[in-house]
């Protein structure tokens, strides 16, 4: 069974015992978000064979808050089990989001240099003003001198019209989960909230199951790269407790340049170098904007010039949520009236 299949075979679950509820339950609230619920379910399933895997995730998650919110209605018995197989039905919607996402997600951009067969082009499209005067990523994983060239990419990129649905979405689930980005980051010396979000989306699909560090479960320590984390306490591990693990391990808690230029530096590193090796714009920070078209690894040490990424990039996450554009992003970040140790 395909991932799409499994998905609509336990979405129409979801949607027959939701049935079975509203036949039982006399109260007239949890009725209408129980039909309103099956409705929007219904909608997703229609959907589900004209949309990629990425896509079919986004409507997977979209799904899991409509299960959530009949949850939270259900207030009077008899409940007859009820409870407990829609919190089943949950319990694997967030599953095949994560599952989906692992399988379609960037995976990391190792540094190793293009192999001696392949040809390296660093070409960028300029159709019109300002992408005419940007030049091709510099093959160069220095800050200082990679500073400019982050900021005149920002300032250029826009969204593709094609693909501002998708946008829309991924800003939606970040600030869907802002509040406990904030509590994380708060915890952390202050961390931005959407920086905190932005990585959870590109690792996690924006999913509260899986470790921050590369979306395994949290039902047990990450078995991939970086395999065997947290370190410290035992599985089940809660999502604060894992985000603060993989964040604190990158040294986040110690930065406190938050400048788009460094904030742009930093998502790149984490997913790693191995574009510029090539001249080419990573699409971890650039899909679905102006300045990529194609190229991606497909799998680690793997880099395919005509794949195309379907996540959002970082990038247009982050100037959505800035104020003017990103202009104000914060340079300094201090808590309790210190600044932090560092500007890493």
């Amino acid at each position: 069974m395909s991932q799409t299949e499994e998905l609509r075979y336990e979405i129409s679950r979801t949607i027959n015992t939701l049935r079975r509820r509203y036949a039982n339950t006399a109260d007239e609230a949890e009725r209408k978000t129980l039909l309103d619920t099956i409705a929007s379910l219904n909608g997703k399933l229609s959907l589900l064979n004209q949309v990629s895997l990425l896509q079919a995730a986004q409507a997977l998650t979209d799904a899991t808050e409509d299960v959530r919110s009949v949850i939270a209605a259900a207030r009077m018995g008899p409940f007859d089990g009820y409870l407990a197989a829609i919190e089943a039905h949950l319990n694997r919607l967030y599953s095949l989001s994560g599952e989906i996402h692992a399988f379609e997600g960037l995976p990391p951009a190792q540094e190793a240099a293009p192999a001696e067969d392949e040809t390296v082009t660093p070409a960028l499209a300029r159709p019109h003003s300002p992408l005419r005067d940007l030049q091709p990523p510099l093959a160069n994983t220095d800050f200082a001198q990679l500073k400019d060239e982050y900021q005149a990419w920002f300032d250029a990129c826009e969204v593709r019209p094609a693909q501002q649905g998708s946008v829309d979405y991924y800003l939606k689930r970040l600030n869907l989960g802002q509040p406990t980005y904030a509590q994380v980051g708060e915890d952390l010396n202050g961390i931005p909230w959407y920086f905190i979000g932005i990585i959870h989306g590109m690792e996690c699909g924006f999913n509260f199951n899986g470790h921050l560090h590369n979306g395994d479960p949290l039902t047990a320590r990450t078995v991939h790269v970086p395999a065997g984390c947290p370190q410290g306490g035992s599985p089940p591990f809660t999502w604060r407790q894992s985000a603060s693990d993989a964040l604190t391990m990158k040294g986040f808690h110690e930065i406190s340049d938050w400048s788009v230029p460094r904030i742009l530096y930093l998502l790149e590193k984490y997913n790693g170098f191995g574009y510029r090796k090539r001249r080419v714009a990573t699409p971890y920070l650039w899909s679905f904007s102006n300045l990529y078209s194609k190229g991606k690894f497909t799998q680690d040490r793997s880099y395919d010039p005509d794949a195309v990424s379907k996540q959002c990039g970082a990038a247009l996450m982050l100037k959505s949520v800035l104020p003017a554009g990103g202009r104000g992003a914060r340079r300094q970040v201090s808590r309790g009236g210190r600044r932090s140790r560092s500007t890493r």
